[in-house]
């Protein structure tokens, strides 16, 4: 154990940058990209006739067109989406609140001179504080 340790390290000590070159290698991750193929546009072979152009040209104007339909469908969903939930918005206003009736009063015919005569039967001299 103690040997191969010591081997190693003199390996090290001889090739500093070697371990340096395989670690780059590693960490950039240049040993995925050998694998990859690099991503080539497709060259048509000749010249560019006007035939091609024509076609290029008309196909390219079909995919416009599509995408503004396209387009056009999606704004009329959503102008369809807006009219329904305007609509239901008038059926969910809330009700008017029924106001909630006041407490009733204990005393029941608390007027006249029959109430009045009594009060004064019962009505006692409250006594006052001494001032000081």
């Amino acid at each position: 154990m103690k040997k191969t340790v010591k081997q190693v390290a003199k390996q090290i000590a001889q090739e500093p940058f070697e371990i340096l070159k395989q670690a780059g290698k590693q960490v950039a991750g240049e040993e995925t990209l050998k694998y990859q193929q690099p991503h080539e546009v497709p060259q048509t072979p000749g010249p560019v006739t006007p035939e091609l152009k024509e076609k290029i040209k008309e196909k390219d104007t079909r995919l416009i067109e599509a995408l503004e339909k396209e387009i056009e469908d999606i704004r009329a969903q959503k102008k369809m989406e807006e009219q329904k939930r305007i609509e239901e918005a008038p059926q969910e206003t809330p009700k008017p609140l029924v106001e909630p009736s006041t407490k009733r009063s204990r005393k029941l015919f608390s007027f006249g001179a029959k109430t009045q005569a009594e009060r004064q039967k019962t009505r006692v001299e409250k006594p006052l504080p001494p001032s000081g």
